[in-house]
């Protein structure tokens, strides 16, 4: 049947025709290994391109989407995770069988005549591949890709003249976003596979020619293998044993990494490139300042023309000794790019910041990632870029820090010198009971002088333990009280007039503190406790702590200044609100954020 089938199939297209001259051509000296890079490395281009296009049924191209769609395919599409993996993993594999390849080569001086066009072509894929890798770096829009692109993209910019207009060119404006993702995706989708595909169809076209290179010593050795089936057993054994390996990485690893989202804010972010690259992240560091594009584009670019003029010197230099030079200069090459890329992962392991840095960039990618699981939660509908500023745990607590903390301190961090009390557990029953208790305490009112009528009071006051722990009871439903009601709507509500702890806290409490309608206050200015601990009294201090209902009674000597909406959007004063009512999604232990700035 299958052989029907191919005999009907050659009857109408002739492909036995084109193969054969291919398939049916000696090869000098015989099948062997060293052959065997080249098929492999188009076997994984079609796997790329398989990858590829299945990803590009659920990729969305855009900043606010990119990441989102990318989640998708990694988290919820069906074997999404494996195909990402696949394109992830053989990004990195490409790089390797295509140094190999270039080196096999060049030990074989495939670069003499008659094979100069394909040498030339072989150049300019290894050039499409690198702008594959760097244009692919930049889609999921997550904060490796976003800062690694950055970087990238200024070194474009360093360049004398045309950098500059090159970098607006490739980055779509001056600002990173909508065009940046679309001019990277149709580069990378697009314009880059059809060159691709010309130039390695021309590629195969010359090598099917003049037939495989064979290394200097080996072309005079008759044999009568053939390309098939003698050298594509070798190419199946090697190319199965790639793709496994391929596919171990992806078991092993449970598919691509995927960062937090982009965030141009964070400028801490330990942006570093894939390892295939770090030699030249490393060597530009030996090139600062205005010299930087000496690293970045000249000596690399001189590289380049080198290899390519290999065919032109070959007819006015010793063909020996050309050949040892080029040998020489790649193995000097590879020697240095080695010691550049142990020294940058050399230098980042003696680093404490980089590691610092590096553990908080960890949290908040798994983070980013339990908050897009949560069915609660999910990718906002603004956008991925909303997913960390609409997380309390994550923008609450790094506003806090920032507007906050320079008085208050929380859970053992904040102000060195602390003027104000400890904000742990603010609005909770704890914290009501404990100011109760010892209102003095330097965790409540004992670095604020000026707000010493609640010691005064424990002074004279006669309620023993058990009436305390009712009124902080009774005070801590305070916090459930729902923005719309009033103080007569609470007061009809069950179990508010008849709790344990109302008659107590009306007769001590309401001597100073004011509820209209409830209790009278008077003796002595105090904030308004209607309330007390929930969204609207807490977003209401911050907002107004001058206001006759909280201390505005202070005067001169209320310190607490008064956050605007210039100064605190109200996004970021409903995170704060939410952090301290512990109104988020609980951390896991690898996604538990330390106190920073937002």
């Amino acid at each position: 049947m299958l052989n029907y089938i191919a005999d009907w199939f050659d009857d109408r297209t002739g492909f036995r025709s084109w193969l054969r001259p291919f398939a049916e051509k000696p090869l000098p000296g015989g099948a062997r290994w060293r052959y065997v890079f080249g098929s492999v490395l188009a076997s994984v281009f079609l796997i790329q391109a398989f990858s590829g296009l299945m990803m590009m049924t659920a990729y969305s191209p855009s900043s606010s989407t990119a990441w989102g769609s990318v989640f998708y395919i990694e988290k919820q599409m069906w074997m999404g995770w494996f195909i990402r993996g696949l394109h992830h993993f053989g990004a990195q594999t490409v790089m390797i069988l295509l140094l190999l390849h270039f080196l096999q080569v060049l030990f074989a001086a495939a670069y003499r005549a008659p094979r100069e066009v394909n040498w030339w072509l072989g150049l300019a894929l290894m050039a499409i591949v690198l702008a594959f890798s760097h244009t692919g770096y930049q889609l999921p829009w997550d904060q490796k890709g976003y800062w690694a692109t950055k970087v990238v993209t200024n070194i474009m910019g360093g360049a004398p003249v045309l950098g500059p207009y090159i970098k607006t060119a490739v980055v779509g404006g001056a600002e990173y976003g909508n065009q940046t993702v679309t001019r990277f995706y149709g580069l990378h989708v697009g314009i880059l596979p059809v060159l691709m595909f010309v130039c390695l169809a021309a590629h195969v076209a010359l090598c099917r020619r003049h037939g495989l290179k064979p290394p200097e010593g080996l072309a005079a050795k008759a044999s009568h293998e053939t390309y098939w089936p003698d050298q594509a057993f070798l190419s199946l054994i090697a190319t199965t044993a790639v793709v496994g390996v391929m596919v171990a990485m992806i078991l092993y690893e449970g598919g691509a990494p995927l960062d937090a989202p982009a965030d141009p804010s964070s400028s801490d972010y330990p942006a570093r490139p894939e390892w295939f690259f770090r030699f030249l992240y490393q060597m530009l560091k030996h090139f600062p300042g205005k010299y930087e594009w000496v690293g970045s584009i000249a000596i690399p670019g001189a590289i380049f023309l080198t290899m390519a003029a290999l065919p032109l010197l070959d007819k006015v230099v010793s063909s020996r000794v050309l050949h040892f030079f080029a040998c020489a200069l790649i193995f000097g090459l590879a020697g240095g790019a080695g010691y550049l890329t142990l020294e940058s992962f050399l230098e980042d392991h003696g680093k404490p910041e980089f590691h610092a840095a590096r553990v908080k960039a960890d949290a908040e990618r798994d983070r980013a990632l339990a908050l897009a699981s949560h069915p609660d939660y999910g990718v906002p509908p603004e956008g991925s870029g909303f997913l960390m500023r609409l997380d309390p745990l994550t923008r609450g607590r790094g506003v806090l820090e920032a507007k906050c903390l320079g008085c208050h301190r929380m859970n053992g961090e904040g102000a060195d010198e602390q003027t104000a009390p400890d904000l742990k557990d603010f609005g909770s029953r704890a914290w009501i009971r404990g100011l109760l208790e010892n209102p003095g305490s330097d965790a409540y009112y004992g670095k604020t002088p000026e707000c010493d009528g609640m010691v005064d009071w424990k002074k004279s006051s006669h309620l023993d333990a058990r009436q305390l722990d009712e009124v902080a009871d009774f005070l801590a439903t305070f916090a459930k009280i729902p923005a719309e009601m009033n103080v007569d709507e609470w007061l009809n509500q069950p179990g508010v007039a008849d709790h344990p702890g109302a008659a107590a806290f009306e007769k001590e409490c309401g001597m100073c503190h004011i509820i209209d309608g409830y209790t009278d206050g008077g003796l002595r200015e105090a904030p308004g406790l209607f309330a007390w601990g929930s969204p609207q009294w807490i977003a209401r201090m911050i907002r107004r702590p001058d206001a006759e209902d909280r201390y505005g009674y202070l005067a001169e000597k209320q310190r607490m200044p008064a956050f605007a909406a210039e100064s605190l959007t109200d996004n970021d004063l409903k995170m704060i609100v939410r952090f301290l009512a512990d109104d988020y999604l609980p951390p896991t232990e690898s996604s538990k954020p330390t106190l920073a700035a937002p």
